[in-house]
């Protein structure tokens, strides 16, 4: 009995401690419920909200919030009254009286609605402020018309001549004006170049670059008029190349950055850089015209040496990648390497041109020998670090596979694996002495290595390895003996030795013997590497798209969404079929280790351009001071 008065006491003491914190907090509570009312549409109790939050605290953002309601509502006489006070209060009147005006264009006033917008523009003064204000006041009350007569007229007044551009050229592009959209947004970079990222991001939302957009060509008619008028003005051509580069135009882009070198003495740095950009999108032909123009400069400047390696680089992608290379192309491509390396020197600064020499030789001219003498005398030059000659050796064990010297193959991977333990480099080694493990037949020794493997920090190398491993684990006997594995085995050798047919004889004799053998994705997977490596890039996608079709629920499935993806990207040229495969992957097969990459890919099909690391935003920012 005692206690319950000393609680009662206690429980009142704690609660008038809390009473001006729950006082405090009922604005707050009232302004929360206005706001929640307004977004759902009920104007009536927004406005009873706002009503009273306005009376305590007469803000320019409740009166908004009220202004609002009461419009909704369509009580326009107290919208216009609420308007009118506001006006008489505040120095700034400008928006209020488009308030006023939008009040009485709702109630059906024209005329006097238009009063009030001209008022409020005769009222403008030359204050950047008061005039960016009043043309958001009509912006937000989509007067397009009226915010471009506030900018133009607040240019007069400020007799700047150069302000306000970019927001003009916004309004007008969202009124569908193509000329003059492009116009302000030239006549901005011509008064301030800085803004020059800026303009590029806002054509680029504006023009659809990747179809037969018609203001693309006005954009580029407009440059070029500009160029004729100004032609010391560098800008404009920077923009006339940024055109053709986003239109995928890479030959002309080369035409106008050729002029800019000579007009500007650039020395040949910006062409080198279209170069490289047009190697990263495969247009060799554009490629080799960049590095042929920086070696004309001549010897004295400073790109020379990395255009002349360059150009043969480029010449190869174009000779090598052809169906069936001409034999008198060839040899043509092999006197550039020859020529290229007898003027610059064998040299650790070289190794680019000698292993694309060593390539050309063993693959395409079947001179394995001359190919195993090139990188020979290369791997111990004076100089060559580490890294690049474990590479010039795991490329001659690749070689030594294609003579058939499996045992040399072997002691080299192993050499590299030894030298380069726990890095990627030699983890790639030791996945290739597997798969010579594989190809002879051991297959528990090459099952333990690819174990080990799995566990890589490169992904690619990891999942190679986890597939091969899984592959033999499925088809090995319980007495290591598996004749469907053996067969697919030497197989997979005569594709890496590039005997395509007697490839595919061993793979139908396969078939042939073990019908309902369970290794039909793999011998899919093997025709498609085939059809590729010979360009048959239809008859190829047709074997990925069977894998798919036939074995969803296999390891394989993803890789072939992937590569089926990548084969419409780049080889058959179908932007849309290569989408549907990325996006198939993303939704099908989320855990995929090609997710990362499937997303990049679709959105760059997709026409995002947010990323600014690309080549090309790099290259667009010009060359480096």
């Amino acid at each position: 009995m005692t206690m319950r008065p000393l609680f009662r006491l206690t429980a009142l003491l704690g609660l008038l401690l809390l009473w001006p914190a729950v006082l405090h907090a009922q604005p707050g509570s009232d302004e929360q419920l206005a706001g929640e009312y307004l977004r759902q549409g009920d104007y009536a109790k927004a406005a009873l909200y706002y009503e009273k939050l306005y009376d305590k605290q007469p803000t320019a953002m409740f009166y908004e919030q009220l202004f609002k309601a009461y419009t909704g509502l369509k009580d326009y006489e107290k919208a216009e009254k609420l308007a009118k006070e506001r006006l008489r209060k505040e120095n700034d009147a400008s928006r209020y009286l488009v308030d006023l005006g939008m009040v009485l264009k709702l109630a059906g006033d024209t005329a006097k609605a238009q009063q009030q917008f001209d008022k409020a523009l005769k009222n403008l003064t030359a204050d950047q402020v008061a005039i960016r204000n009043l043309a958001n006041a009509f912006t937000r009350n989509n007067e397009l018309d009226l915010a471009l007569q506030t900018y133009e007229k607040g240019r007069k007044l400020l007799r700047s001549g150069s302000d306000f551009f970019y927001e003009t050229a916004n309004l007008r592009a969202a009124k569908g004006d193509v000329a003059g959209t492009i116009s302000d947004y030239l006549d901005l970079l011509q008064v301030n170049p800085a803004y020059l990222q800026a303009v590029q991001n806002g054509l680029g939302r504006f023009i659809d670059f990747d179809s037969a957009d018609p203001r693309s060509d006005l954009l580029r008619t407009e440059l070029l008029r500009r160029i004729q008028k100004q032609p010391d003005n560098a800008l404009f051509p920077e923009m006339l190349i940024w055109v053709y580069i986003q239109r995928k135009d890479l030959a002309s882009a080369l035409v106008q950055s050729k002029a800019m070198d000579k007009r500007f003495n650039e020395g040949g740095q910006r062409v080198m850089a279209l170069g490289d950009m047009a190697v990263n999108n495969q247009d060799w032909a554009t490629a080799a015209k960049c590095y042929a123009y920086v070696v004309s400069l001549g010897t004295d400047f400073p790109w020379y040496g990395a255009a002349r390696i360059g150009e043969v680089m480029a010449k190869d992608a174009q000779v090598t990648g052809q169906p069936e290379p001409a034999p008198q192309e060839l040899q043509e491509l092999k006197q550039l390497y020859l020529g290229t390396l007898a003027e610059l020197g064998s040299t650790p600064a070289n190794i680019k041109l000698i292993s694309g020499l060593a390539r050309l030789e063993a693959y395409y001219l079947n001179d394995s020998p001359g190919a195993v003498q090139v990188l020979e005398r290369a791997i111990p030059m004076p100089g060559l670090g580490r890294k690049e000659q474990a590479g010039l050796k795991l490329q001659l064990g690749d070689i030594q596979i294609l003579n058939g010297d499996i045992w040399d193959a072997s002691l080299l991977f192993s050499q590299v694996d030894l030298d380069f333990k726990g890095d990627p480099l030699g983890h790639e080694a030791r996945l290739r002495n597997a798969k010579v493990s594989f190809y002879t037949g051991d297959f528990l020794w090459a099952k333990a290595q690819l174990d080990v493997l799995k566990a890589s920090t490169s992904k690619l190398i990891s999942n190679d390895a986890m597939e091969l491993s899984l592959l033999i684990s499925d088809n090995l006997g319980t007495d290591t003996v598996s004749a469907p594995l053996s067969l697919f085995a030497n197989a997979q050798l005569l594709v890496v030795q590039h005997q395509y047919d007697s490839a595919l004889a061993v793979l139908d004799t396969l078939q042939a013997r073990y019908p309902m053998d369970k290794m039909g994705d793999d011998i899919l997977y093997e025709r498609f590497r085939i059809a590729h490596a010979r360009h048959r890039f239809t008859e190829a996608a047709g074997y990925l798209e069977k894998v798919v079709e036939l074995y969803p629920n296999d390891i394989l499935v993803d890789n072939a969404m992937y590569d089926l993806g990548r084969l419409y990207e780049n080889d058959l040229k179908d932007a849309e079929q290569a989408k549907k495969w990325y996006e198939k992957l993303l939704f099908e097969q989320s855990g995929s280790i090609f997710t990362v990459q499937a997303r990049e890919r679709f959105r760059r099909l997709r026409g995002d351009h947010d990323d600014l690391k690309t080549p090309e935003q790099q290259f667009l920012l010009g060359p480096a001071p």
